[in-house]
C-alpha cells in the first residue's frame, strides 16, 4: 500500500475525516480494489430536466468487532506473560477491539510519539545548523546544532545532508590569509543535563552513543562501537577535513562560544527526512536528539528530564495520554518508559488524518520490504502482511512491540498497536506481533 492517500498520504481525504470517509488505498499485492474507486451517483441539474453523474467514494467495509476479536484470539501468545493490543478505525477513532490496554514498556515504538511531537513543534522544513565561529581570543569554535546525521564526508543519502567536509571547504574559503596554527575548540552547550540516561544499562555505552549537540557519523566509530566522547571525535574529524583543504589547526578544548563571529555553516536535511531515517532504522541516539530539539522548540529544558516532560505535555494537549504513562526518554531504550497501546493507536490515527503530521508515517518500515521490517513477516502465517503493514518496531530484552497501520483485504485501513512484555525469546514475541498484524491484513472479519 502506498502512503499516498490518508490525509497527506492519499487514503483519507482532507475534507472528510469522519467515519466512513476512508477511500480505497493504492493497490498492493493481493489487493483487488483500484485507487480511489468510485460509483456514479445521479445529481439533479438546476433545471430538473437532466441528471449529471457525480462520483462518490466506495467506502471499504470495516471488520466486525466480534469477528475481529475472535480472529486475533487465535494467534498464539504462548511464552509472553503480558500482551496489549488495540485496533482502531482511524477515520472515526473508533476502537474495534482492545485487550490488555495498560501502560507497558514500548521499546522503540516510543519513537513514534517523539517524532510526532517534534514535527508538530518545529515543522516539516526545519533544519539543524552546525556552525564554525571565531571566538574573541581568535580560536575557531565548532558549534553543535544537534544534527543527528552530520557526517564526516559528503554523503549521497538525502537524510545526511550536512558534512564536516563541506563545512571545512566553506571555512577555508571564508578565513583570511594568516600564518601560524589556529586552535579549534568545540561547543556543545545547545543541550543540557547528562548525555547518558541513568536508566540505560552502563554496559550499553560501548554500543549506544551519548546524546550530545555535536557528534559525527551518529556518534559511532563503527556500526557497533560508540565514540566515548562524540564532541571531541567530531572536532578531530573536522580538524582532519580542514587540513585536507590547507588549513592547519591544533585541537583545543570544549567551551562556550558566546557571542562569536560566524565563519561558515552547514544545514541538515529537512526534519521530515531526518525523522524518516530515525524511524526506518530505529536510530536511538537520533530519537533522543529529536526529543531534545522538541524541548528546545517548546521552551523546555533540552535534557532527558525536560524532553520527557515536553513530549508528555504535548501528548496531554492532544488528548493522547493515559494514567500511569511515563516518558523517560525519546528512543524507548529505557524500560522506565510506559505507554498504553491505545495512546499509540490514537496518535497514529491522528497522524493519518492530520496533514501536518503525515510526514511521520513516511518513515514507517514496510513489512517484508525495508527498514527494521525488511526481514520480518517471513513465514506463511505472516504472508498476508507483506507490503500491507506499515509499522514501527520495538525491541528490548523480553520486550517487543509493533505499531502502525494496515490495509485489509477489503481495502479498509486499520491502525493497530501491539505490545509484548515479559516474553521468553525475541522470536516468540516477533511471531505473535507479525501474525497479529497479518490477521488484520488478511481478515475481512464480517
Amino acid at each position: 500500500m502506498a502512503l499516498t492517500g490518508l490525509v497527506g498520504c492519499g487514503i483519507i481525504p482532507p475534507e472528510s475525516p469522519a467515519a466512513g470517509s476512508l477511500t480505497v488505498p493504492s493497490a498492493s499485492p493481493g489487493a483487488t480494489s483500484s485507487p480511489r474507486a468510485t460509483t456514479a451517483a445521479a445529481t439533479p441539474s438546476p433545471s430538473g430536466t437532466a441528471a449529471t453523474p457525480q462520483p462518490s467514494p466506495i467506502v471499504p467495509p470495516l471488520p466486525t468487532p466480534a469477528k475481529l476479536k475472535a480472529a486475533l484470539g487465535k494467534v498464539s501468545a504462548k511464552g509472553i506473560a503480558a500482551t496489549g493490543t488495540v485496533v482502531m478505525d482511524p477515520a472515526s477513532a473508533t476502537v474495534l477491539t482492545s485487550r490488555g490496554d495498560v501502560p507497558m514498556t514500548p521499546a522503540s515504538t516510543m519513537k513514534v510519539l517523539t517524532a510526532l511531537a517534534v514535527l508538530d513543534t518545529l515543522g516539516a522544513d526545519h533544519r539543524f545548523t552546525t556552525r564554525v565561529v571565531t571566538a574573541s581570543d581568535g580560536h575557531l569554535v565548532l558549534v553543535g546544532g544537534g544534527d543527528p546525521y552530520l557526517t564526516d564526508k559528503k554523503s549521497s543519502k538525502a537524510f545526511e545532508a550536512a558534512s564536516l567536509q563541506e563545512l571545512a571547504e566553506a571555512t577555508a574559503a571564508a578565513l583570511p590569509e594568516r600564518g601560524g596554527s589556529l586552535v579549534l575548540d568545540w561547543d556543545t552547550t545547545l543541550f543540557t543535563g547528562p548525555s547518558w540516561n541513568p536508566h540505560w544499562p552502563k554496559p550499553w555505552q560501548a554500543v549506544y552513543p551519548k546524546v550530545t549537540a555535536l557528534s559525527v557519523n551518529n556518534g559511532r566509530k563503527s556500526q557497533y562501537v560508540a565514540h566515548p566522547n562524540p564532541p571531541k571525535a567530531a572536532a578531530e574529524a573536522f580538524a582532519n577535513q580542514l587540513k585536507a583543504v590547507g588549513v592547519t589547526v591544533k585541537l583545543g578544548t570544549s567551551r562556550t562560544a558566546g557571542k562569536a563571529e560566524a565563519v561558515a555553516a552547514v544545514q541538515s536535511a529537512p526534519l521530515t527526512e531526518v525523522i524518516g531515517a530515525v524511524l526506518r532504522y530505529s536510530n536511538n541516539v537520533g530519537a533522543d536528539i529529536l526529543a531534545r530539539q522538541m524541548a528546545l522548540g517548546s521552551g523546555a529544558d533540552p535534557s532527558f528530564t525536560g524532553a520527557g516532560k515536553a513530549v508528555a505535555g504535548w501528548l496531554k494537549q492532544r488528548g493522547w495520554w493515559a494514567d500511569g504513562m511515563v516518558i523517560d526518554d525519546g528512543s524507548g531504550l529505557s524500560k522506565q518508559s510506559k505507554v498504553s497501546p491505545s495512546v499509540l493507536a490514537k496518535a497514529i490515527s491522528g497522524m493519518l488524518i492530520t496533514p501536518s503530521l503525515a510526514g511521520v508515517g513516511q518513515g514507517f518500515p514496510v513489512a517484508g520490504k525495508n527498514g527494521t521490517l525488511k526481514k520480518r513477516f517471513d513465514d506463511p502465517q505472516e504472508a498476508a502482511g507483506r507490503g500491507r503493514v506499515h509499522a514501527k518496531t520495538g525491541t528490548l530484552a523480553g520486550v517487543a512491540s509493533l505499531a502502525g497501520y494496515v490495509e485489509t483485504k477489503d481495502g479498509a485501513v486499520l491502525v493497530f498497536a501491539a505490545m509484548a512484555n515479559q516474553a521468553v525469546g525475541q522470536t516468540t514475541a516477533y511471531n505473535w506481533l507479525d501474525r497479529t498484524a497479518a490477521v488484520l491484513a488478511g481478515c475481512g472479519c464480517r
